[in-house]
């Protein structure tokens, strides 16, 4: 993952932000920072301290953990990397079911 970490964390809070339908200063508010922090944020230019990444995270509704987990933001070639490298390490009934999971998707 060649990102940096404040522009991948920034990319998450927007994902949440959005998937609660809320706009930047909504999220402001209910966090109490200026709309401008959280547009700093989203983009990458700030990373917030500890406490306002646990109100960022009551604010939509997640675990803090949440707002760190972004390995799918990652490229193309990326993820199919890492896809690779994880089917490689299932045993043949696991592969079977994880087969049976994408093949729903493909077709």
């Amino acid at each position: 993952m060649k990102k940096d970490i404040k522009k991948l964390f920034g990319l998450k809070v927007k994902e949440y932000r959005i998937k609660n339908g809320l706009r930047q200063c909504n999220l402001a508010d209910l966090v109490d920072v200026d709309p401008k922090t959280i547009s700093c944020i989203e983009s990458g230019k700030n990373f917030p301290s500890p406490n306002l990444i646990y109100r960022l995270a009551i604010a939509l509704k997640v675990e803090p953990k949440d707002l760190f987990e972004f390995y799918h933001l990652q490229n193309e070639k990326d993820l199919k990397k890492d896809i690779t490298a994880m089917l490689d390490k299932l045993s043949k009934e696991n592969l079977s079911l994880v087969y049976k999971f994408i093949r729903t998707f493909v077709l």
